[in-house]
């Protein structure tokens, strides 16, 4: 209980002093979609460049190979070129995939996802079969409009005439 009345008393001072985390607040009270931020921007980015929710919305079960393999070409060169424009990525483990490892005893579980036979106690020894990323640095930009619906990523289009 005490723990929720201080969330309740540092919820509402940065509503009295941010006027965007009130938006916000007011936005989830009202029962509209409480998804915004970087997460929806490169969402929005992706789609923007490589038509990745496009894709991935589409049912391919229907094309040849060849056919979803030339559209993916195109998204991938949008969707790599996006991300080499506003993120910093870096690997997680710099070690070569395949290669020896040891995971060390208070290692971060978000950062290191065990598989395999998992039993006792770290330190764990095991083959690296994915390096993982980590973003160093994001430089996103505003999205274009200022709607009132926070959640479009991607803007329906008409044309007119």
């Amino acid at each position: 209980m005490l723990k929720r009345l201080a969330l309740a008393f540092r919820t509402w001072w940065r509503i009295v002093t941010d006027g965007e985390y009130a938006e916000r607040v007011a936005q989830v009270g009202a029962g509209q979609a409480a998804a915004s931020g970087p997460d929806l921007r490169i969402l929005a980015i992706l789609q923007r460049d490589g038509r990745l929710i496009d894709f991935l919305m589409e049912e391919i079960d229907g094309y040849s190979d060849a056919q979803v393999g030339a559209a993916v070409r195109d998204i991938h060169r949008g969707c790599r070129k996006a991300l080499q424009s506003y993120l910093t990525l870096e690997p997680v483990w710099n070690e070569a995939e395949e290669s020896a490892v040891t995971v060390p005893a208070g290692f971060d579980p978000v950062a290191i996802r065990l598989t395999g036979n998992v039993a006792g106690s770290p330190p764990y020894q095991g083959r690296l079969k994915h390096h993982g990323w980590r973003v160093k640095a994001v430089q996103l930009p505003a999205l274009a409009g200022t709607g009132t619906d926070q959640a479009v990523v991607a803007p329906a289009e008409v044309e007119v005439g």
